[in-house]
């Protein structure tokens, strides 16, 4: 008998996994996100507590489903393709943290992420004069991978490297 996972997936290969929450609840509810544009399945699956089942605007779902607490609060599992992972990442925390959007750059993630990691390095640069210690010196290292591995075509590389990027922006 398949898992509830596997028959929301519609059976595909996971594509990336994320923490989109801070907290430290386990979840109750696997939230369905909406179905895929193309072949069956959820673009993603959510494991939530419920606080952040009512409180995770931004990622609304088809459907919920009770989990007995199987996952942390907050790990997304996602199934949507790159470009749609990469865009993700961009709407939630990249371009409010950076300013900098993909759409005034053709989509080319690789010039995305380019200036993203300048403004984050001149950020970090910032709290380091200012005698702050920052979450941000942890993010360039990670932003660094994200943009060298899009400037060689692995958007694989760089979704991963920005799903870490997510978790450390939360804490700032």
């Amino acid at each position: 008998m398949p898992s509830i996972v596997q028959e929301l997936s519609g059976h595909r290969d996971l594509g990336g996994l994320r923490r989109v929450v801070k907290c430290p609840a386990t979840a109750t509810v696997l939230r369905e996100g909406p179905a895929q544009d193309s072949g069956p399945g959820a673009a993603w699956l959510a494991y939530l507590c419920p606080a952040h089942t009512v409180g995770l605007d931004s990622w609304p779902g088809a459907a919920d489903h009770p989990d007995d607490g199987t996952m942390s609060c907050g790990t997304v599992l996602d199934y949507r393709s790159l470009e749609q992972q990469l865009q993700s990442h961009a709407d939630l925390w990249l371009t409010p943290l950076t300013g900098v959007d993909p759409a005034a750059h053709d989509g080319t993630w690789a010039d995305v992420l380019d200036q993203a990691d300048s403004v984050l390095l001149a950020r970090a640069d910032e709290a380091a004069a200012a005698g702050e210690d920052s979450p941000l010196q942890n993010m360039l290292a990670l932003m660094d991978v994200a943009r060298r591995a899009a400037t060689n075509g692995d958007l694989g590389i760089a979704a991963t490297s920005l799903a870490y990027c997510e978790t450390l922006a939360q804490s700032l």
